[in-house]
């Protein structure tokens, strides 16, 4: 009974990273903590099959805001609406219409304000799409 109690006690993210580098595992953690940190509310859902976790207010992947996608060497910061947020640091990759990421290499670069200052302009936006669209 109790392995079956442990199992469902797990966290399924931790269990997903469990199977990259311990850098990326690190790194991967630490911008987890500063998302759910920076956006209050937020919903944490793991989409193990398309090899990342997103946010949102509801949890639906289509209402995604931001994601957090573990590569081998390097953990993708990824913003759905990423053209839209201010960027004065020019840290954000991407040329499509929408989708913006930044490569995450190192724990240092996971703790940089300017992640942060976007994770929290996207959190604003989506919070400003959300009334506009409750009218």
């Amino acid at each position: 009974m109790r392995d079956e109690e442990e199992n469902t006690l797990r966290d399924p993210i931790e269990e997903f990273l469990a199977h990259y580098s311990p850098d990326v595992q690190a790194i991967s953690q630490s911008l987890r903590a500063m998302v759910t940190s920076a956006m209050p509310q937020v919903q944490e859902v793991l989409y193990a099959r398309h090899n990342h976790f997103g946010y949102s207010f509801s949890g639906l992947m289509s209402e995604r805001i931001c994601y957090l996608c573990p590569m081998k060497d390097y953990v993708r910061l990824g913003f759905v609406y990423g053209a839209q947020p201010p960027d004065p640091e020019h840290r954000l990759e991407g040329t499509g219409k929408r989708l913006r990421h930044v490569k995450v290499r190192t724990l240092k670069e996971a703790s940089h304000p300017a992640l942060k200052r976007l994770v929290k302009a996207a959190w604003a936006d989506a919070k400003k799409q959300m009334k506009e669209k409750k009218g």
